[in-house]
């Protein structure tokens, strides 16, 4: 019982960052109209700023994650003013869509290439500021980095809901998700709400960023947007649309996913635990495809 617990409640750190990679996700369909991969750009480009910033101009951990959240977010609000809003006034929705999604597959793998000729191709360790501390309560051993994850995973997810729920900024995001071109008639400016929402997406995209970058994660290589694209199976898990669906799609997957590590059969082979969200998310899609946690629509005959 006390593996199994302990398991759980690494499937729960795993869980908050695949919710955080899944929030950035969301922030910008919401703010934008369109969905997107440059969160995971977000993620790779931001762990190795914050790695350069500490490891290589010596700045304080927490200050070098801070800078390198501006400077990620920085980039992405100068591809939404110089590609995404060109693309947008020159295509029709559908089409639009379709060229951005496309862009930033490019966009993407142009931040690989500038990782690996940057900071080559070789696992860098950027260090485990929060200790390697293990905590044990009876037979459970706890990570002082698990700890990390969901405490700080928690605090973002508490900023997010406040910006959301009871801001202007939030309304005004809300707003667009629902109907883009009535929330612009409303006088509900895209180019007011971009910049704090760029600014979201990469703090919740670098922040995840870094944690799987850290010693405990495995270290910083330039193939750390592919496992943050496993957050994507979550976003469909939890509704694409609703953040609180992307928490609960992140937190069930990570449960999942450790416990496979932890108790599939060596039948099903050693690459079962990564293959199964992917699995998951299939089934979604053929079973509910607005996913689990999202809530119904009704449409009128």
């Amino acid at each position: 019982m006390d593996t199994f617990i302990q398991i759980a409640i690494s499937g729960v750190a795993l869980g908050f960052l695949y919710a955080l990679v899944s929030l950035s996700f969301v922030v910008l369909l919401k703010a934008t109209g369109h969905f997107n991969l440059l969160p995971g750009s977000f993620v790779l480009l931001g762990a190795y700023i914050t790695y350069e910033l500490h490891r290589g101009v010596g700045l304080n951990f927490w200050i070098s994650v801070a800078l390198a959240i501006v400077i990620v977010a920085a980039v992405g609000l100068a591809v939404h003013y110089l590609i995404f809003q060109r693309i947008d006034r020159r295509a029709t929705v559908s089409a639009a869509g379709l060229a951005i999604l496309l862009v930033t597959i490019g966009l993407l793998s142009l931040s690989q290439a500038i990782a690996v000729s940057t900071w080559g191709a070789d696992v860098l360790l950027l260090g485990d500021p929060w200790g390697l501390t293990t905590y044990r309560l009876g037979g459970i051993a706890i990570s002082q980095r698990d700890i990390w994850v969901i405490v700080l995973s928690l605090v973002v997810l508490a900023v997010f809901w406040l910006v959301i729920q009871h801001t202007r900024i939030g309304v005004g995001m809300r707003a667009l998700a629902s109907d883009h071109q009535a929330a612009y008639v409303q006088g509900i400016s895209p180019r007011r709400v971009a910049p704090y929402a760029w600014l979201m997406s990469a703090g919740a995209a670098v922040i995840a960023g870094v944690f799987m970058a850290t010693e405990a994660g495995g270290g910083l290589r330039p193939t750390l947007d592919i496992v943050a694209f496993t957050a994507l199976p979550a976003l469909i898990l939890g509704g694409i649309r609703s953040l609180p669906g992307c928490v609960a799609g992140g937190l069930v997957l990570g449960v999942v996913q450790a416990l496979a590590l932890g108790y599939a059969p060596a039948g099903f082979g050693q690459g079962f635990s990564t293959v199964l969200p992917w699995i998951i998310m299939i089934v979604v899609l053929l079973v509910r495809p607005s996913g689990l946690f999202a809530a119904r629509e009704f449409r009128r005959a």
